[in-house]
């Protein structure tokens, strides 16, 4: 766990304040929606404890008002957010003088006080307030750097369907606040996106609520109009760095939704933004411009773009390698998750003896860290299971399963201390596994991994599906490919017939999203029914997978044509003829 991840911030802060029942806190963030975040966290954690907690919002209250509502608080934890308008805004020299003023009263709230300012804020805090500041006990900095277990594969960011779970009556909580909001004729759509529409959606996200998380978007974008315009406005109206986050955020969202167009788009206003309105020399604007590079590239690579995919990796990587020179302890990590991007990049070009260069710089670092900080060992095993798949494509297999078999075992170490956040990437290291033993021929070994992944993750998606059943549907094809190694072809076709299920039911609610899924489960179950001799049955599977794919490479040929010859390839072989749809 990273300090000053909002994992690791949750935990000290809420140690923290239930050993001291009373005391004030100085948290600074960088970005209101980690902030958030974390506040979400923290709420939850404090309920399971018994703890009341409150959100103090400042923003539009006198001195006065603030004064009294801390004192009137009868909160366990009081949040206090947006301190900094009330202390710094325009037109409120008064304020500072006259909170300090009346700090007996204010550090009387017989609770726990967390107060969340901006960096800059915090530092005229000090200066401008410095009697008062003296009695936050606690200080700790939100630096927003992603601490997630995320399997063998790094590419965006921010954790999605593995982030921390809210109360699913957050989601409709606020979603009834957004459209009484909504309803006002002079409802100002760009502060609407910001400061209601995200929240919103990402309150269900969080929940595990994806569908209704998506028919929300899609209702909110009916009542007042798509978020890029009004977001546009707002960057007008001086708020380019939290429009820019809300554009980064809305791209991932849609991404995630099945909308890659629009994912795109806003990947790419996110990084105008943020170019637009870099600092020189400041640490802060280098990150976040490196962050929404990568999620760019991440858009083109979707897009089939990998060209120019591969140019803003470049550049976030430069980036990051700047930072990382001038800072190596804050930024190093960063540095190898840009590597580990930039190497899925060179990969998909054919380029893989560069991206076996650049998977094993992350590899160094991250384990020179792990040994100083044995908190980023999740990073490690990360970039090993990367590690291992690079070696594997240029034909060194002893090799790759010496780093498959160390990522099981750090993954396996951190799921038995902590087996709600690291049984998921457990499951990824052992199919990871599962393949580096099938390909030396050890396919009862193989086997056995495999099966044992198939175990986590099925329990997994028992308590939380529509976050782990698309990985459940992906580990089960595995299964069925190790199985069938063993000559185990009725239980094979069981597994991948259970995976098209899952798909099946996912492409129904997402098809942008899964209908590749299920084309591709499609053609793998024809291939393992002719293998069969059941002919009917596999020709059956087989047109509808060209079919699929027919539709899938009219809206994105790029990305979609060769799956479309192959999957007509496959077909023309199983009805033991020449395919006429395919050119001679």
């Amino acid at each position: 766990m990273i300090r000053g991840s909002r994992a690791w911030l949750v935990r000290a802060l809420r140690d923290w304040a239930l050993d001291v029942r009373q005391g004030m806190a100085l948290v600074t963030y960088r970005s209101w929606m980690a902030r958030d975040l974390a506040i979400d966290d923290l709420t939850q954690d404090f309920g399971a404890h018994g703890r009341k907690t409150e959100t103090l919002k400042c923003a539009d209250g006198s001195a006065d008002d603030f004064i009294a509502n801390v004192a009137g608080s009868n909160a366990d934890v009081l949040f206090v957010v947006d301190v900094d308008r009330l202390l710094f805004g325009e037109n409120n020299d008064r304020s500072p003088f006259w909170v300090n003023f009346h700090r007996e009263t204010l550090v009387a709230h017989k609770g726990v006080q967390v107060w969340w300012l901006t960096p800059n804020a915090a530092t005229r805090f000090g200066q401008q307030l410095p009697d008062l500041s003296r009695f936050f006990l606690f200080r700790e900095e939100l630096t927003d750097e992603v601490e997630a277990d995320r399997g063998a594969s790094i590419e965006i960011q921010v954790p999605q369907e593995k982030v921390a779970p809210v109360d699913a009556d957050r989601g409709r909580h606020l979603l009834q606040r957004a459209l009484k909001a909504a309803k006002n004729p002079k409802v100002n759509a760009g502060r609407f996106w910001l400061e209601l529409g995200l929240p919103v959606i990402d309150a269900y996200f969080r929940s595990g609520q994806m569908e209704e998380g998506r028919d929300v978007l899609e209702q909110l974008e009916c009542s007042v109009g798509p978020p890029q315009k009004a977001l546009s406005d707002a960057v007008e109206n001086n708020a380019p760095e939290k429009t820019a986050a809300t554009f980064l955020a809305l791209s991932r969202l849609y991404r995630s939704f099945g909308r890659p167009e629009d994912a795109l788009a806003m990947a790419e206003e996110a990084v105008r933004i943020y170019r637009r309105e870099s600092r020189p020399g400041s640490d802060d604007s280098a990150t976040d411009l490196s962050i929404s590079l990568n999620n760019l590239a991440v858009m083109l690579s979707d897009a089939g773009r990998r060209e120019e995919a591969l140019s803003h990796t470049e550049e976030a990587v430069r980036i990051r390698r700047q930072l990382a020179e001038r800072n190596p302890e804050a930024f190093l990590l960063g540095l190898a998750g840009a590597l580990n991007n930039l190497a899925n990049r060179l990969d998909e070009l054919g380029r893989r003896e560069e991206a076996l260069a650049q998977t094993e710089e992350a590899v160094r670092i991250r384990r020179g860290m792990a040994e100083r900080h044995p908190e980023s060992l999740p990073d490690l095993a990360g970039s090993l299971s990367n590690l291992s798949n690079r070696l594997t494509e240029l034909g060194r297999s002893d090799e790759a399963l010496a780093q498959a078999e160390e990522a099981v075992r750090i993954r396996r170490q951190l799921a038995d201390q902590r087996p709600d956040a690291f049984l998921p990437g457990l499951a990824g290291a052992l199919n990871n596994l599962a393949n580096r033993l099938s390909e030396l021929g050890r396919r009862e070994e193989a086997l056995t991994y495999a099966g044992e992944a198939v175990r986590i993750y099925r329990q997994m998606a028992e308590q939380r599906p529509e976050a782990f059943l698309p990985d459940l549907a992906g580990f089960l094809n595995n299964l069925a490919n190790r199985l069938r190694e063993l000559d185990h072809r009725e239980e094979a076709l069981a597994q991948a017939g259970e995976a098209l299920r899952i798909y099946r039911g996912l492409a129904e609610q997402r098809p942008a999203l899964f209908l590749p899924n299920v084309a591709a489960s499609l053609s793998y179950l024809a291939n393992r029914l002719s293998e069969l001799g059941r002919r009917e049955e596999a020709l059956v599977y087989a047109e509808e997978a060209v079919s699929i794919y027919r539709r899938l490479a009219q809206e994105r040929p790029d990305a979609f044509a060769p799956s479309l010859a192959r999957s007509m390839e496959a077909r023309g072989r199983i009805a033991g003829e020449h395919d006429p749809e395919i050119a001679p």
